[in-house]
């Protein structure tokens, strides 16, 4: 039985071209690209940058791979060879373009008076040629119903001295 022994070439040609291929990934990492080592202020923690979240916020991975939201003031870059650097405004990346805000379909404050919400004072401030008195006949009306509210516009019809078609036509008042 003839067995063939390997060379310890065959064994440590490999691992040898992965040290070197290591060496060479971590001249060109420090040589070509700016560090993404920073320094977390608040925590004291190392974490690697991995881009801009939002206008005031960094997206960064710790140590153990989680990826973390911090803010962009309490980064502060780190080398690994001299340590905590001088504090720079922030790190340096493509910005996106600002999506536009969408288009409202309805108003962002309602102008309208909500008539089972509203007062006495408020009915009477909000809509055209109606008083005091006649605000708080609307509310005893309100109170009269069956579950104190409105449920649709028509019952409003039994309060005279109001146009409540102009009120409706201009849209002044819902039912909420």
């Amino acid at each position: 039985m003839n067995l063939k022994r390997p060379s310890l070439g065959a064994f440590f040609v490999p691992i040898i071209k992965q040290v070197v291929y290591n060496i060479q990934m971590a001249k060109t990492e420090t040589t070509e690209s700016p560090t993404k080592l920073f320094q977390d202020e608040k925590t004291g923690k190392l974490v690697e940058f991995l881009s801009v979240f939002d206008k005031d916020y960094a997206k960064v991975r710790d140590a153990s791979g989680n990826i973390i939201y911090v803010t962009l003031e309490q980064l502060v870059p780190y080398h690994a060879e001299k340590g905590r650097l001088a504090k720079i405004t922030a790190p340096m990346t493509i910005p996106e373009p600002e999506e536009a805000p969408p288009v409202t379909a309805i108003p962002a404050e309602d102008v309208r008076l909500n008539m089972n919400a509203a007062s006495a004072e408020q009915i009477q401030k909000r809509l055209p040629g109606v008083g005091y008195t006649t605000a708080k006949r609307i509310i005893e009306l309100r109170m009269s119903l069956s579950g104190e509210r409105f449920s649709n516009l028509k019952q409003l019809e039994n309060i005279p001295r109001v146009n409540w078609e102009q009120v409706i036509k201009e849209d002044l008042i819902f039912i909420g």
